[in-house]
């Protein structure tokens, strides 16, 4: 694989990973389009946990706080609270991607799909947003979020398995319909995406690693570069969402995610 496709590629899951734009989506057209072989495991991997660390540097206190009060029952009610809540949250997602994931990539990795689910996706996104800017009673906070708030959120992230959901944008959407503000729910999906991002990213690196002589082989200056851009373009990405989310809401991706559709279903 060439260095220029391993930067593209990079780019690509840096942004589309917290961007609610859908990565897998991108990442499936990218081939299509571009003529490019498919990364392969150990690519896919190392891109993951490129954007893992670029969530665990941008809130690297929240995660240090949420971590303590998991291991000490002591510490504050509240940051304990949520630390329970993105654990309960991560489970749908979890349990769909060990026992779905192959049945997925099986069926629905085909641009036209991919078109379909964006557009599916991007009304209810419209949806949550024009929702969430008329409500006008007391806005819900992370930690005072019911059980049936977190599960809502936690089954959300668990379609975003179906490529051209977007992960970050079906957990905000979910948010946006509990009563938190655009920036909380930013916020949530972010933490939330914590461990999900991580067990991608271990997964991904266990499978090559069990099965090495079936995947492609790179370089470890290759390895390193597609680590190092995902990191950098995902930790600019966070600030970026969260800035256009607190500002505009969702109305700019929902824009693009309908024009990206409309190209597909037209080019293909």
């Amino acid at each position: 694989m060439e260095y220029l496709q391993i930067i593209f590629l990079s780019i690509i899951q840096g942004l589309t990973e917290f961007l609610p734009i859908s990565s897998s989506g991108h990442l499936i057209l990218a081939p299509f389009l571009f003529n490019f072989e498919d990364q392969g495991l150990a690519m896919d991997a190392i891109l993951h946990l490129g954007t893992l660390l670029a969530i665990i540097i941008f809130f690297r206190q929240d995660l240090s706080k949420l971590l303590f009060s998991l291991l000490n029952k002591q510490s504050d009610p509240p940051t304990r609270q949520l630390a329970i809540s993105i654990l309960l949250a991560s489970f749908p997602a979890g349990i769909v991607g060990l026992f779905g994931k192959d049945l997925i990539e099986t069926y629905v990795r085909d641009p036209q799909f991919v078109a379909v689910n964006l557009l599916v996706w991007s009304v209810v996104f419209y949806i949550a947003d024009r929702y969430s800017a008329k409500r006008t009673a007391r806005r819900r906070e992370l930690t005072h979020l019911s059980l049936g708030q977190v599960m809502l959120i936690g089954f959300a992230q668990a379609l975003a398995l179906l490529p051209g959901t977007s992960r970050s944008g079906i957990t905000i959407a979910a948010g946006l319909f509990t009563n938190m503000s655009h920036t909380a729910a930013a916020r949530f999906s972010f933490l939330l995406g914590t461990p999900i991002i991580m067990a991608a990213g271990l997964h991904s690196l266990a499978s090559w690693a069990t099965e090495p002589e079936n995947h492609l082989v790179y370089t470890n200056s290759q390895l390193g570069l597609s680590f190092l851009v995902s990191f950098i373009v995902g930790y600019f990405s966070i600030k970026i969402l969260l800035k256009i989310v607190a500002r505009v809401g969702l109305m700019p991706f929902i824009i693009y995610r309908v024009l990206l559709a409309a190209f597909i279903l037209l080019y293909f």
